[in-house]
């Protein structure tokens, strides 16, 4: 399976330079590219050997007008620079909004050519930033540069409850008009629904609209794999199996250790951040902040705070990882644990070196071996977990998680369960 760093930090240019034997390629958020050209755009060239898309993030003219303002009651200059790269009507119609209200799927497509301009952006913009003057500085901080295609044109996308409502309409509608174009690269179409849509009926509409493309990415509303339950993971399973019967690749936008588990529905590849969006909400703003400093432990197949690990390794030594990075800093000794606090790019390289792991073993073993795992797993400390002192209390209140996700993953997966 493929796995593509998803771009959300200036930070981490350095890590993936040095760590790109561990992933496929990257996402480039369209609003970061927008707003800082310069820099974004040199990035994409100093890794030609890596394959790339950009994502429209179009989801976002679906939010409430206050999402889009300052306190100054301003347009934020990033959601600005992105409208009018996309089409200057777009800052009129969000600056005419009332406080909570937004766009609808009308306001939208009466932008004119929408669908075709952001088709452009995504194949002009990093050719024409990157030749800039300002761009310069940026280029020649790396050895070698060049400008290559992104591996797909992602089409527009919206987020839709329901496949009768007029946002997943727009979606269609925006990707035939992509599709239409005959541009240099293939059309992806991009899926973001809420599980709720994901029905029979809903499912097989979606793979009716969508297998017209050779690729489609899916992006499910906030599922958060730690709280999901067995009848969403299922119905994402049955979309995934669905497109794949098609001889459509499936890749997911945003995903976690279900990703990887879904290798065995089809699914070809995921997409997340080093440390952050394994799944995300279309309600959060995209902004700054940086991600949390976590650890990600390979057995629970999750991040944990490092004073949750501390206290986890403490009492249970034999969950130390074994990957390279651990073997250097801790030595399998858990009191050298916290020694990854002094050097938190350190987290980064474990997360990227383990998640390779996943992915390349997930090709190798039986989906009953997982389960069995899983299970395993589960059983050995989800209790002892979950009775261990919470360090994070007075943030989290109460206990530390349990790990009966995994209990809900292997029942989801398993055949012989209903």
């Amino acid at each position: 399976m493929e796995m593509h760093l998803r771009f959300g930090m200036h930070r981490d240019i350095q890590l993936m330079h040095e760590e790109k034997d561990l992933y496929d390629g990257f996402v480039i958020p369209a609003h970061i590219l927008s707003y800082q050209e310069a820099s974004t755009s040199a990035f994409v060239t100093s890794l030609p050997d890596k394959s790339y898309v950009i994502d429209p993030m179009t989801f976002i003219f679906q939010n409430p007008r206050g999402t889009h303002f300052n306190d100054d009651d301003e347009l934020r200059p990033s959601v600005r620079k992105l409208c009018v790269d996309y089409g200057k009507e777009l800052v009129d119609s969000l600056e005419g909004l009332g406080t909570d209200d937004t766009l609808s799927a009308a306001q939208v497509a009466s932008v004119p050519n929408l669908a075709k301009s952001i088709a452009k952006f995504q194949l002009d913009k990093v050719p024409a930033a990157s030749a800039t003057s300002a761009a310069a500085k940026y280029l020649k901080r790396y050895a070698k540069t060049e400008y290559k295609l992104p591996r797909y044109v992602l089409s527009p996308y919206y987020f839709f409850h329901d496949v009768g409502d007029e946002w997943y309409k727009l979606s269609v509608s925006s990707l035939k008009t992509v599709q239409s174009q005959k541009l240099k690269v293939p059309v992806a179409g991009v899926v973001a629904a809420h599980v709720a849509a994901l029905t029979t009926s809903g499912i097989k509409t979606i793979v009716e609209d969508y297998s017209t493309s050779e690729c489609v990415f899916i992006w499910i509303d906030d599922f958060n794999q730690t709280q999901v339950g067995r009848p969403a993971i299922r119905r994402l399973r049955k979309l995934i199996k669905a497109f794949d019967e098609k001889g459509v690749r499936v890749e997911l936008l945003y995903g976690g250790y279900i990703g990887v588990m879904s290798h065995f529905d089809g699914l070809d590849a995921i997409s997340h951040g080093i440390l952050y969006t394994t799944h995300k909400s279309m309600y959060l703003t995209p902004g700054g902040g940086g991600a949390p400093e976590r650890y990600y432990i390979p057995a629970f197949k999750e991040f944990r705070s490092l004073s949750q690990t501390e206290v986890i390794v403490q009492k249970q030594p034999e969950l130390l990882c074994d990957c390279r990075v651990c073997k250097e800093i801790i030595r399998g000794k858990p009191n050298r644990f916290m020694r990854l606090a002094a050097d938190p790019e350190m987290l980064r390289r474990h997360f990227l070196a383990v998640r390779r792991m996943e992915l390349d073993g997930i090709e190798k073993v039986k989906l009953e071996g997982v389960l069995k795992e899983l299970r395993t797993t589960y059983e050995k400390y989800d209790e002892l977990v979950s009775l261990l002192p919470n360090p994070d209390a007075y943030m989290t209140e109460g206990s530390m998680q349990g790990l009966g996700y995994l209990d809900t993953w292997a029942d989801a997966f398993d055949p012989d369960v209903e």
